[in-house]
Order: structure tokens, then sequence, then C-alpha cells
């Protein structure tokens, strides 16, 4: 008898311990987060989300753990984590995430994203030029968690560019373009400044042109502009540019010194025009071609005067000078060659006012560099040809 009831107590136990281990509720998804059992987490999340998918708390979940699961990889390999991170966000808004629910996501995104981001800045900083790998990396997962944050594309477009891959830049902020809404006058402008450095002028133009909201009070767009049209040979686009700009920033020496140089390209242009001229016997061309010649020569000297005058510690304004004095002298001499008899002392007078001003400021160049073999030997040269050609 004894035996028979220690049996059935036996049973009896066995029985409720089995039914008291299959009543027991399974860990809550938040329990298992709590331990770090992110795998069963989401083991969890996946068998209820395939019963009912439509559940954003659990989707803001899913996104959490895998953000947590990523910064505990190397950060070339955090990209799927932060994929799913992002989809599982957008999943729980297209799921009727709620407004607390949407503030959590927009909060969690803010705070992945500028974890990556910053670090993809101080990698940059403290990096060589040359390797900006580390930061390009931060700054891909950062685009990942936030593919509208146009600051992320400039900063990776940046460091690529540090790294001497400026096709890179380029694809990266053509990237940026399709994925940003509007797209900033920035971007336009970093575009049209890598193309400009790619040997694309074209493009170049067409990139500062788009960044073109009031480009003569935005000085580093026109700037790039000017460049872009010089680059394009298109020196009657630029001189209409600078012009503007000489206007609006009447003290500012660079502007000067540009518009000069390229105002002495339309100045040689029409010089070579007044040679054909003279060599065709055109009389009336030859009067105005003379009349236009020495008006635009004018306007180009005042202009690298003006540059000078300003800054006159400045080497590459007095350069402009000593350069624009020896071309243009060399140009008159050229023209005198084939010019009227009748117009000859008059050029000549012109040709040696230059050739003066021409020493005076190679003189200057000399000065600062008594070293400078080149700047020496053109100074040499002037002098003898003011020597030999004007001394009477």
């Amino acid at each position: 008898m004894r035996f028979s009831i220690s049996t059935r107590i036996a049973s009896l136990v066995l029985a409720f311990g089995f039914f008291f281990a299959c009543s027991t509720s399974k860990p809550s998804v938040d329990s298992l987060i709590e331990t770090n059992q992110y795998d069963l987490a989401l083991a969890q999340i996946t068998e209820d989300l395939s019963v009912n998918p439509d559940q954003p708390s659990l989707l803001i979940k899913r996104g959490e753990i895998n953000a947590v699961l990523a910064k505990e990889t190397p950060p070339a390999d955090r990209g799927e984590y932060y994929n799913t991170t992002r989809n599982s966000f957008d999943e729980a808004i297209a799921a009727g995430a709620d407004s607390t629910e949407m503030i959590q996501i927009h909060t969690l995104i803010d705070k992945y994203w500028s974890s990556e981001h910053n670090a993809g800045t101080a990698a940059y900083e403290s990096s060589d030029d040359t390797d900006q790998s580390d930061a390009i990396t931060y700054f891909d997962n950062a685009i990942i968690l936030k593919p509208s944050e146009v600051s992320s594309y400039l900063s990776k477009a940046t460091a690529q560019y540090d790294s001497d891959d400026i096709d890179g830049a380029i694809a990266t902020l053509d990237r940026a373009k399709n994925a940003v809404d509007p797209i900033p006058v920035e971007l336009y402008e970093n575009l049209g400044f890598l193309y400009l450095q790619n040997g694309d002028p074209d493009q170049s133009v067409f990139y500062y042109e788009l960044a073109n909201k009031d480009i003569v009070n935005s000085k580093n767009i026109a700037f790039g502009l000017v460049n872009a049209y010089i680059s394009n040979s298109d020196t009657e686009s630029a001189i209409d540019l600078l012009s503007s700009l000489a206007d609006n920033y009447p003290n500012d020496a660079s502007i000067k010194n540009v518009y000069g140089t390229q105002l002495y390209l339309i100045t040689e242009m029409i010089m070579d025009d007044l040679a054909n001229a003279y060599a065709s016997n055109d009389t009336a061309l030859v009067s105005q071609i003379r009349f236009e010649a020495e008006g635009v020569g004018e306007q180009a000297e005042e202009q690298l005067v003006a540059a000078f005058q300003r800054d006159t510690t400045n080497t590459d304004y007095i350069e402009s000078l000593a350069v624009f004095y020896n071309n243009l002298t060399g140009k008159y001499l050229a023209v005198i060659e084939v010019a009227f008899d009748t117009d000859k002392k008059t050029l000549s007078k012109k040709a040696a006012t230059l050739l003066d001003f021409a020493i005076e400021y190679y003189g200057r160049l000399a000065k600062i560099s008594p070293q400078h073999d080149e700047i020496q030997s053109t100074l040499k040269s002037l002098n003898t040809l003011k020597e030999n050609r004007f001394s009477s």
C-alpha cells in the first residue's frame, strides 16, 4: 500500500511540474533586450510579427536592437544592421505609428545618425588628408540612417576629394541630388567646383549657374563661375560677371586683378585684329580698332593698378602688372611692323611708355625675389630692348 501511495504522489508531482512548465509565459521581448539576449529577442519579434505585422512598437524595438548590434561591430560592417534599423522604422511608420512613436523614431534616428556623422567628422579631422577611408565609412553609415540629410553627403564628398577621388565625390553628390529635396545651393556649388577640378568646365558652368540664386551677392559661387568661364575660354562671360562683381565689391583687390587680366586677353585679341586691319590696308577699320584697343587696354590697366593699390605687398598683383605691360609692349611692337607710316610714331611712343612700366614692375619683382633667374633675365631683356630701340 505504501508503495502505491508513493507512486501516486510522484505521478502527481511530475504532472504538476509539467503543467506548471507549460503554463509559464514566455519571456517578454523587453526582458530579453534587458538581458542582452538580442538574437532571442529578434526571433521573438519575428514570430510575433508573423502573426500580426502591424505592430509599430515591435518594429521600433527591432530597429533599436539592430542599432545596438551595429555599434558592437566594426564601422565598415555596420551597414547591414543600419539598413535593417532604417527599414524597421519605415515599416513602423507605415504600420500606423502614433505621435508618441513617431517622436521616438525621429529621436532615435537623430541619435544614431549624429553618432556616425560626428565620428566621421572626428576621423576626417584627425586623419592624413590622403587617407580618409575611416571618415568615409562613418559618413556612409550616417547616410544609411538619414538618406535625406545633405550634410553627410557633402562631408563624404569632401573626404573623397581630399583622397584624390574626384569621380567618387561627384558620384556622392549626384546621389544626394536624388535624395534631398529641396536641393541646396551648396550642393550645386560643390558640383561646380568638382567638375572644374575634374577638367570639365562645361559641367562646371552648368552647376554653378544652377547655384545662381543671387550670383553677385554670393562671392564663392561667383568666383567659381568666373573660374569655370575662364577654363572654358569664355572670356566674354567671365568679363560680364566680373564687371558686376567689381561694381558690387569695389574694394576687393582679387576681383580687380582677375578682371584686369581678362580685359587684357580681350585687348590682346583686339591688337591682333588691328595688325590684320593694317595688313589689309583698311583705313576705316584701323581707326575703329585702334580706338577700341586703347579703350579696353586702359580699362585692363585701371583694374590691375587698382588691385595693386589696395594691396601693394601682394606679389601676384605686381606680377600681373609686370606681365600686362610686357605683353602689351610686345603687341604694340608687332603692330608697328605692319602699321601705316603715319601711325608708327604714335604707336612707338605708346610702346615706349608701356615698356617703361614693364621695367618698373619687373624691377619691383626683382627686388622681392633677387634669386629668381627668370625675373632677372626678363628685366635684363627689357632694359636691352629699351636701350636698343628707344634710346635717343
